[in-house]
């Protein structure tokens, strides 16, 4: 009798770290699993991001190559493409040297207005996410009409005058918010004219921008 009994607690005490055991291992399976599933979601929601900022780069491809006058017919002046009278103060893309220089005179010491930039020098900084992060303000915002992905997205369109040429080069970066929260990713590509009024040209580099 107590050797059945013995034999009793025994099992049951066996029985008892098994379910223990197994309930350790439910609960490692269902963490991994759910681990898993954060980094996939994660992992979708940058691959997302990343192509709403790539839908950003022929938006201001196009904002580049825009004419001077509204496509209408009308006269009414595109200000994005046209320096105005000298007691205006927009921010334009210019199309001569002479054009450049009333840009970098208007922007002063602003980096950027309205998405349209004129740096004296290439900042180390502006080959960082962070950099452009901090400069939304700055940013051409694009309309949710725009691209097929109706969220916060933004552009700036760098111009640098061409080595022994009128034309110009433009360093195109394009910034795009995800879904989870931090979550964001900054492009940059380089678009080179082929002369200061055409609507052609051709793509040097794109990569994504990181800190």
């Amino acid at each position: 009798m107590k050797r059945i009994k013995r034999d009793a607690g025994f099992a049951l005490t066996t029985l008892m770290v098994i379910l223990a055991l197994a309930s350790i291992a439910a609960l490692l399976a269902m963490r991994n699993l759910w681990v898993n599933e954060k980094m996939l979601n994660a992992e979708a929601d940058q691959l997302r991001t990343q192509q709403k900022a790539e839908a950003v780069l022929p938006v201001a491809l196009t904002d580049i190559v825009g004419t001077s006058t509204t496509n209408s017919g009308d006269v009414t002046p595109n200000l994005r493409h046209t320096a105005g009278t000298s007691t205006q103060t927009h921010a334009f893309f210019p199309t001569s040297l002479t054009d450049y220089d009333i840009l970098r005179q208007r922007l002063g010491a602003n980096t950027c207005s309205a998405g349209i930039c004129a740096p004296n020098t290439l900042d180390p900084k502006s080959s960082q996410a962070s950099y452009w992060r901090a400069q939304m303000a700055t940013a051409m915002a694009v309309a949710a009409n725009d691209t097929p992905y109706p969220t916060t997205t933004g552009y700036w369109v760098e111009v640098f005058p061409q080595t022994n040429t009128t034309s110009f080069v433009y360093r195109i970066t394009a910034l795009a918010n995800g879904v989870m929260p931090g979550s964001t990713t900054v492009l940059q590509a380089i678009w080179i004219r082929d002369t200061p009024t055409s609507s052609t040209g051709h793509w040097r580099s794109w990569h994504v921008l990181q800190d």
